[in-house]
């Protein structure tokens, strides 16, 4: 398996999120346990998966995948979005809720911005 490099990574949401220097997914599984009396090992079966995740970066309200997904969050509505590895290889999200924005600024620094996120649904990777 070969390494990759950050510098080929990229948020789309809609068209590609300008700006953008940073994403995280975290995806989770809870088997479900059905050990029974008399049983060695303890058993599992698979149950619901889930994920949350986030993005960060440069702040520029000129950029509309960026406003977009802030204005998503005040208005409570979804939207899907790829998070790229490379230039072909991606994590595919059809139904993303932005559960919290943070832009911010110092006096001495540049706008920064942050993004969290919950999926709804699945997660595949193309």
């Amino acid at each position: 398996m070969a390494a990759l490099s950050g510098t080929a990574g990229s948020v789309v949401y809609a068209t590609s999120a300008t700006g953008i220097s940073e994403w995280s997914l975290d995806l989770s599984h809870s088997p479900v346990e059905t050990t029974a009396f008399g049983n060695d090992w303890q058993a599992y079966v698979p149950s619901i998966r889930g994920a949350t995740g986030s993005f960060s970066g440069n702040f520029d309200y000129a950029v509309a995948a960026q406003l977009n997904a802030g204005t998503a969050l005040l208005a409570g509505t979804a939207f899907a979005l790829k998070l790229y590895l490379d230039g072909t290889k991606y994590f595919n999200i059809a139904t993303v809720y932005v559960t919290g924005w943070s832009p911010s600024i110092s006096q001495s620094g540049k706008a920064d911005v942050s993004f969290d996120f919950t999926v709804s649904g699945a997660v595949t990777f193309a």
